[in-house]
């Protein structure tokens, strides 16, 4: 199993640089096809930060090249023509990928979704999110917008709980796994399952069936969270990613994260790969 597509969905360049970089080492390291669509935000669309004055949306309107959507766009096609990596482009208005779905499509049949962690448009990116996670089947990568790094993709801590979500974030994951220098399965205060004396050897021997050498950290929380357990973990060893399965659940149209799942994607300084 490896990596052949990626999709890394973008509004601009300033907030989105994050993941077209990620996506661009990513692709290079499997030599993947990396496609970005960009999602365009006009002055009118309710996924503005500000409401724009009417006047200002008018004008906006009217703008044809010069309008907000197409300025950010702009940006975006600048930063492909200094690339490392060619990227095929694609184009949808925010409202049909969000509202309609119409991002599920798109993650449906890519390998990995790649979104950056930014404040700006983040009821937009909130929404996307969930939806390939919960949607789609597939794995999301999501990296933090600042600080902007180049990364190997080879040091790599699993959040082991043994669960489902946990269990297909792994196998989404094995492609980065098989190649990595260091894996370091990590637990929070965990206890023995069925008899097993340490929390995690049971995966662990999984893995090296799968040609996968690993380090098993069994941490004790000391009166953090687990996510924060987990993240201090990672930065302790410098990871590239930290591996875990994304707990939540629906609630008509609106997904609930799960408290560990919603505290990492607050708070993580680490790019996250999840599935669920």
């Amino acid at each position: 199993m490896t990596y052949k597509s990626m999709l890394a969905p973008v509004i601009a360049l300033d907030e989105d640089i994050a993941a077209l970089t990620a996506a661009a080492e990513i692709a290079e390291r499997f030599n993947a096809e990396p496609t970005a669509l960009i999602l365009a935000l006009h002055l009118s669309s309710s996924y503005m930060d500000e409401e724009a004055p009417l006047s200002a949306v008018l004008q906006d309107l009217a703008g044809g090249a010069t309008s907000h959507a197409a300025q950010l766009r702009r940006g975006l096609m600048a930063w492909f023509e200094r690339a490392s990596r060619a990227f095929e482009v694609r184009d949808l208005a925010i409202e049909r990928a969000v509202d309609d779905d119409k991002i599920v499509a798109h993650a449906l049949l890519s390998d990995l979704t790649i979104f950056a962690r930014a404040d700006a448009h983040d009821r937009a990116r909130r929404a996307m999110i969930e939806d390939v996670l919960f949607k789609s089947g597939r794995p999301v990568l999501l990296v933090p917008e600042r600080p902007l790094r180049q990364r190997s993709w080879e040091t790599i801590v699993i959040g082991w709980s043994a669960k489902a979500e946990a269990v297909r974030a792994i196998a989404g994951a094995m492609p980065f796994l098989k190649r990595a220098q260091k894996v370091v399965i990590t637990t929070v205060d965990a206890k023995p399952i069925n008899g097993e004396q340490r929390p995690g050897l049971d995966l662990a021997a999984y893995l090296r069936r799968h040609d996968v050498q690993t380090e098993v950290h069994n941490v004790d929380g000391l009166g953090r969270t687990e996510a924060r357990s987990l993240l201090d973990d990672s930065i302790a060893i410098d990871a590239d990613m930290l591996v875990l399965g994304a707990y939540g659940h629906s609630r008509a149209r609106e997904f609930l994260f799960g408290g560990v799942t919603r505290e990492l994607l607050t708070a993580s300084s680490i790019p996250l790969f999840m599935a669920h």
